[in-house]
């Protein structure tokens, strides 16, 4: 081999070891990776907490809505990305994933770990909005034009921060670990007065899934919405979804908030399980759901924990509640269940430590009681509530069945104080059966033989 042929190798050796250094070292200085249909992309959207990348990030989801019948799976590196102006992601289906070893506490180690979006007070009152988006064809028939629009999202491992939308000043990095003012007790959850001039169009939600859009051809349709392992706080809302087919709210933490989730009409199959809400006005403030499963949270220190339209052939079960005397942002003095309307919902299994004696809220800078009991069900047809323990310091009707036909109370252990009761009927009421739950009543053991 001459030397000009060497030399050449070893020059062509030399540029494509450069080029593949550099295009790996290239790809490991991204922080965003899209998976999709269509190819790999990567994007290099600063996670340092220091800048708005809102802009940025923007233009990667438009980028990603433009191209033709996408789905796509978007990872994002551990960091902060702060967002001080909304965003919106336009794709059918779409998957969101972080790096999931921490979630963050506003109020406690103030800490950040793995995926965090961090808002700023401009960054709203929709600050990721997921929205509607068409296909060519259907699949698996290729049906062709296909002219509905869908929406499918999931989340996984991202942890939300909002902008101080309490009167708490977290914006400073409160902590209760180093004692600072203000005192972390006898703190509201909702927001200050004269915070937002109007906290509906203002107060910022996290997760937001809009209408269907109307007077287009087909039929549009949100038919999934996936949530796990996520970590929401200080926000107005934490997921706000206007109506979903099929919904997995799973393995969540929701804190110091106004609301963790809301959804204003139908939820068929709602599965919302095995989630913590703590320092919360409200947890779970649902519109029409049906055949649904509520089951397995833990509630502490929260106003309301499920506040139900219209629920139909669906279980609220295994649930907890602590509402101590000394609770946080005096969340405690509301109620635990405030059902509208149902049919065929069985409540069992539930344990709640309600020490305050308290009346159910609006929102909790209520002064005054508004007259509903910390459990209520107006207009039920075929209730089952059996087998829950409730002790409560409650000096009022603890459940109360108003307008309720063919419903049964029946062994459960209910305590309360002086000027208390367990259950009582109002309105128009019948074919209900209650079953108390007194030793006084009850039959005697057999003794007991070695």
């Amino acid at each position: 081999m001459t030397k000009i042929k060497i030399i050449n190798l070893f020059a062509f050796i030399l540029v494509t070891l450069v080029f593949f250094s550099q295009t790996s070292l290239g790809r490991n200085n991204y922080t965003v990776e899209a998976i999709t249909n269509k190819g790999h992309f990567y994007y290099n959207i600063d996670n340092s907490g220091e800048k708005d990348v809102s802009k940025n990030l923007q233009k990667v989801f438009s980028k990603l809505s433009a191209i033709k019948d996408v789905s796509a799976t978007i990872l994002f590196s551990p960091g902060i990305y702060y967002l001080n102006a909304p965003v919106e992601l336009k794709i059918a289906s779409v998957k969101l994933i972080g790096s999931g070893h921490g979630g963050i506490d506003i109020h406690g180690a103030n800490l950040s770990g793995g995926t965090v979006f961090r808002f700023g007070k401009k960054c709203g009152p929709y600050c990721i909005t997921f929205n509607y988006a068409g296909r060519s064809n259907a699949f698996p028939s290729g049906e062709t034009p296909w002219n509905n629009k869908n929406l499918k999202v999931d989340i996984e491992n991202l942890s939300f921060a909002g902008y101080n939308n309490t009167g708490v000043n977290t914006a400073e990095g409160y902590s209760r670990f180093r004692g600072d003012n203000p005192n972390f007790r006898s703190l509201s959850w909702y927001p200050a007065k004269e915070r937002y001039k109007n906290i509906k169009e203002e107060g910022q939600r996290a997760i937001y899934l809009p209408p269907a859009p109307k007077g287009e051809k087909g039929v549009s349709k949100c038919e999934l919405l996936r949530v796990t392992s996520c970590y929401f706080t200080d926000l107005y809302i934490g997921i706000d979804v206007e109506n979903c087919d099929v919904s997995y709210i799973d393995k969540n933490w929701f804190g110091q908030m106004v609301y963790g989730m809301v959804l204003h009409k139908n939820g068929q199959g709602m599965m919302v399980n095995n989630n913590l809400f703590a320092d919360l006005e409200t947890a779970l403030k649902l519109g029409y759901p049906n055949f649904s499963t509520l089951s397995n949270n833990t509630f502490a220190y929260v106003s309301k924990c499920f506040e139900i339209k219209n629920i139909k052939n669906s279980v609220i079960s295994g649930n907890t509640l602590l509402n101590w005397e000394k609770s946080t942002g005096a969340a405690a003095f509301g109620a635990f269940i405030y059902v509208e309307g149902s049919k065929n919902l069985n409540v069992t299994g539930n344990s709640v430590e309600q020490d305050p004696d308290s009346r159910k809220k609006s929102i909790t800078t209520d002064k005054k009681p508004n007259g509903q009991s910390f459990i209520q069900f107006d207009n039920s047809n075929q209730l089952n509530f059996s087998n829950n323990i409730i002790n409560t310091g409650l000096s009022q009707t603890v459940v109360r069945l108003n307008n309720c036909t063919n419903c049964l109370v029946t062994d459960n252990i209910i305590t309360f104080v002086k000027g208390g009761n367990e259950v009582a009927e109002t309105g128009e009421c019948k074919n209900n059966f209650y079953r108390k739950n007194r030793i006084e009543n009850s039959d005697k053991f057999d003794l007991y033989k070695y």
